[in-house]
């Protein structure tokens, strides 16, 4: 069985990254697809690379890596002009959005291989388990999320950040950052006035809404996923700062 890892964004490498390749079983090889922004960690691919591949585990390869610019952030259509991102104002809520999405949608796009399922990661998460991937029930379009930890719309409740399915089933999911100029306010029409305490453009909100428009169901598979920032926050991670800084297995 050979599947492929996607995530993108900033290199926010933890511990959990380790956890999570010795977690993930039932396959012969693994690929990897990434697109991150250039940071002090890493400007070229070259440089990331050589940090990335002296940790990877047997039977995991660093297929594509692609360090590229973070890119201009692009709103919905008939925004006014917002004040410039600042931490926790609504334009700094929705270029994270917007950057991590296509980020994401970036990586899958990398692929060029055919493969028996596809996984999309973050890397600073793992799991509560071992996930045989050989053991999941993945049909043809078959998407699975975690069964925890859920949040968005109270009638279609989700989490994103791990999903796995089949590759045309991920492409699905993956394509989702191709579509978020649209999906804000067509999920939150006053997006632009909404309280970010209780708001519905959140990104469980968008995803859940773009599954209902495409009348995708969501199937929990019988695994979980382990808290954000137990070993810390990444140094990239731009909240949560009452965490202290995770070590990077990339850089030790």
């Amino acid at each position: 069985m050979r599947i492929a890892l996607v995530t993108g964004g900033q290199p926010r490498f933890t511990p959990d990254f380790i956890e999570l390749m010795n977690q993930l079983q039932g396959f012969d090889s693994a690929d990897i697809y990434m697109v991150l922004w250039p940071t002090d960690w890493a400007t070229t691919e070259e440089q990331a690379r050589s940090k990335i591949e002296k940790i990877l585990l047997p039977k995991y390869k660093l297929a594509k890596i692609k360090i590229i610019d973070e890119p201009p952030c692009e709103y919905p259509a008939n925004t006014p002009t917002l004040d410039p991102p600042r931490e926790q104002n609504i334009a700094w809520w929705y270029k994270r959005l917007y950057v991590q999405s296509l980020a994401l949608t970036w990586a899958f796009d990398l692929i060029d291989q055919n493969y028996d399922a596809v996984i999309r990661f973050r890397l600073d998460q793992s799991l509560e388990n071992n996930l045989d991937i050989s053991n999941l029930d993945l049909t043809s379009n078959s998407l699975l999320l975690p069964n925890n930890y859920k949040a968005g719309f109270s009638d279609f409740p989700l989490n994103d950040q791990f999903a796995v399915g089949t590759q045309d089933a991920m492409k699905f999911y993956c394509d989702f950052g191709k579509e978020i100029k649209e999906l804000v306010p067509a999920a939150d029409p006053n997006w632009l006035t909404s309280n970010t305490n209780n708001w519905t453009w959140g990104k469980e909100h968008l995803i859940g809404y773009y599954m209902k428009k495409y009348n995708v169901p969501i199937v929990s598979g019988d695994f979980g996923v382990v808290p954000l920032n137990r070993h810390g926050r990444s140094r990239f991670t731009d909240k949560h700062y009452h965490h202290g800084i995770a070590p990077d297995p990339t850089e030790q």
